[in-house]
């Protein structure tokens, strides 16, 4: 009994473990700044009523780190970033705007995941 109970909880722990890591994390106004400091960083912008059209490559993504910004909890983002379609997705370089693609008049994104990895892979390779 006892091994069977320690085999579901090390299960257990692993599947927490890989979901932990594979996950999105969402920002917002206060950490913002700290999280979009260092290297590639990828940022969703996008609202509440459109989150089925959110990006779903994320997890593909290389070499970077990955955000969401809900829009309506973070309104001071919205207006500095200039957020007026969803989603918008904005990739940082060391705390700077580099490239920007927006949602567009259907709220769907029509960059793909390729398209958004060779974007990080320009902005990765410049530090060597």
């Amino acid at each position: 009994m006892l091994m069977k109970m320690s085999k579901y909880v090390a299960t257990l722990l692993l599947i927490l473990c890989f979901g932990y890591s594979h996950s999105q994390t969402k920002i917002n106004e206060s950490n913002f700044k700290k999280s979009t400091s260092k290297g590639v960083v990828v940022v969703e912008f996008n609202a509440p009523f459109n989150v089925g059209n959110s990006f779903k490559g994320w997890r593909k993504l290389e070499h970077c780190s990955y955000y969401t910004v809900c829009v309506a909890g973070s309104p001071t983002l919205q207006k500095r970033y200039k957020i007026r379609s969803y989603p918008t997705i904005l990739i940082f370089h060391n705390g700077y705007v580099e490239k920007k693609f927006r949602g567009n008049i259907m709220l769907e994104l029509e960059v793909t995941t390729k398209e958004l990895q060779e974007a990080v892979d320009e902005l990765y390779l410049d530090k060597f």
